[in-house]
């Protein structure tokens, strides 16, 4: 009997053409396993790499999902990580048995339709493919898209910085840190980096989520 589930997919955005010596199978790896040990109440079925630089996994939640995707995406600013991953977020059927210690051997449509997401993310240069019905999409694919428009301004030579900000809630933190010398200098950086609005665009999702 098929079972409807949170889908996560995700792959590693051009990673034909990764400089030659970067490790990034290791930092993808050592991502996935950070996210399963954070994650592990609230995980169906552990993320898993499938595809060498592709994995799949299965979730409790919609909430989870999207807490998933922040929490890979600081991790790899903060591990400095320079490489940029395409996520789908399916909510769909599953007809086989769940097999909780790793993704695979698993069937459905909605396993199928993930990883069409993720081709569509890919034609159409979008980094994010949802469809979790009835959570409205629309507003969360806009969202998605601001979430995007902000972090594509991040350069990785400002990862550093960047990651204190996500960590730090009070400018003065990053001036005691010694990363900025006064305190306006640091609101000031906060302001280019658009950090503000990035956490507001989080915000934004969850109340979707929770109203929707």
């Amino acid at each position: 009997m098929a079972t409807r589930h949170y889908i996560i997919m995700a792959d590693i955005i051009s990673s034909r053409h990764i400089k030659k010596g970067e490790d990034f199978m290791g930092q993808f790896k050592h991502l996935t396993t950070l996210a399963n040990e954070k994650f592990q109440r609230q995980i169906v079925s552990p993320l898993t790499i499938t595809l060498g630089d592709e994995f799949q996994g299965i979730v409790d939640s919609a909430q989870v999902l999207f807490e998933l995707v922040f929490f890979l995406e600081e991790q790899r600013i903060e591990a400095g990580y320079t490489f940029q991953l395409r996520y789908s977020l399916v909510y769909g059927e599953i007809e086989t048995e769940i097999n909780t210690k790793i993704a695979y051997e698993m069937y459905g449509a909605g396993l199928t339709q993930a990883r069409e997401g993720l081709q569509h993310a890919k034609d159409s240069g979008h980094h994010y493919y949802v469809n979790l019905q009835p959570v409205p999409e629309a507003q969360l694919k806009l969202c998605l898209e601001l979430y995007q428009a902000i972090k594509s301004d991040w350069k990785p030579r400002e990862y550093k910085i960047i990651a204190a900000f996500l960590k730090h809630n009070d400018y003065k933190d990053l001036e005691r840190m010694g990363l900025y010398k006064t305190r306006s200098g640091a609101w000031k950086k906060g302001k280019s980096l658009r950090i503000d609005e990035y956490h507001t665009v989080k915000r934004l999702i969850f109340l979707i989520l929770k109203h929707g």
